[in-house]
């Protein structure tokens, strides 16, 4: 493995975008792809107790995931998300080789007893643990330090360091980044997932790349970028990035022939990518979710939106739900001008 490695997360991080609804050909086209692209970590899509269908990247067992995997995994590790509300210790099988090498524990700071726990079967059950902190700026210094101790019990493969909002400049990226060098054994991946809401993402890999460690790293992307809000940081300009600064590695003409063949039928039906509404988000520490759930009910122009952005509560700016959205909203419109409602508008995402 190289010191800086790439890790693709378009089926999983892209599946907000079109709620994992990937062809079965796609699913394997793109895994096979990017595995003979030279790609590092491939991340397949979600683990989802309660999901039982096809044609999804939402697994409800590890073992449905065995048929999309190629035969020659050649240097790549593969690699499933579980949430801890959406899938039970109970739905973990044992490692055997045949599918996954490891699973990505994602959690909010409210959830830290819960991730644990998921993560202790985890590594009992043989697979390599990710420990993936949502909002990791939302942590203070010290309660960071603390969660990594706690960590640190659980022998992790990796840690990220999680951009959920978008908003994270390099020198946040640093000064978790230290926590985790002081805390973790020195063999532990330290992993930055980032999401484009104010086009910090490639400014800010590129920083990680050049960042002076000893430690192996793991940038996070997507193909085109696709995912949830603005997206994430996107494959071919980060791989492009590396090959031209630290030596020919990734097969970039493969991941352009990926990108238009899979994503932009996608994209097409479906954009996503920057915007002002969630530049707004990114502005105010807030949920993209706020800018994408009003958007698809109204119209609303980017100084209002602002305006409504600065009445949401402290505590709830990270939590968001689309009831919650639309009532903020009606009260919001009670103070000011009133908003005719859409009924034909495609969400930004």
């Amino acid at each position: 493995m190289d010191k800086f490695n790439i890790l693709d997360c378009t089926l999983r991080d892209g599946g907000y975008i079109n709620k994992w609804n990937f062809s079965d050909d796609t699913i394997r086209q793109l895994i096979h792809g990017l595995t003979t692209a030279s790609i590092d970590f491939i991340e397949v899509g979600y683990l989802n107790n309660s999901v039982h269908c096809s044609h999804t990247t939402q697994f409800d067992t590890i073992e449905k995931i065995i048929s999309f995997l190629p035969d020659d995994r050649k240097n790549c590790t593969f690699l499933a998300m579980a949430d801890v509300d959406q899938f039970t210790l109970n739905d973990l099988s044992t490692f055997t080789g045949s599918s996954i090498d490891g699973i990505r524990v994602v959690f909010y700071k409210h959830q830290i007893d819960q991730a644990i726990s998921l993560a202790h079967e985890v590594r009992q059950k043989g697979y390599k643990l990710f420990m993936q902190p949502m909002v990791t700026i939302d942590y203070t210094m010290n309660e960071f330090a603390g969660l990594m101790r706690q960590i640190a019990h659980l022998e992790p493969y990796a840690v990220s360091i999680v951009d959920s909002f978008g908003y994270m400049i390099k020198e946040d990226f640093r000064k978790y980044f230290k926590i985790i060098d002081n805390l973790l054994e020195p063999d532990v991946l330290i992993d930055f997932h980032s999401h484009n809401n104010m086009n910090l993402a490639f400014i800010t890999a590129q920083d990680v790349l050049e960042y002076e460690t000893t430690r192996k790293l793991i940038l996070d992307a997507s193909l085109y970028g696709m995912g949830r809000g603005a997206g994430n940081l996107n494959t071919e300009l980060i791989t492009n990035y590396y090959n031209m600064t630290m030596g020919q590695k990734y097969n970039i003409q493969l991941i352009l022939e990926l990108i238009g063949q899979y994503i932009m039928p996608i994209y097409r039906q479906r954009s996503w990518g920057y915007s002002p509404y969630l530049f707004i988000t990114g502005l105010y520490h807030c949920h993209p979710n706020y800018a994408c759930y009003l958007l698809e009910e109204y119209d609303v122009s980017v100084s209002d939106f602002e305006a409504f952005i600065l009445t949401i509560p402290d505590e709830m700016k990270t939590r968001c739900r689309k009831p919650y959205v639309l009532q903020m909203w009606k009260s919001f419109k009670k103070e000011h001008a009133s908003y005719e409602k859409k009924t034909d508008r495609k969400v930004p995402s």
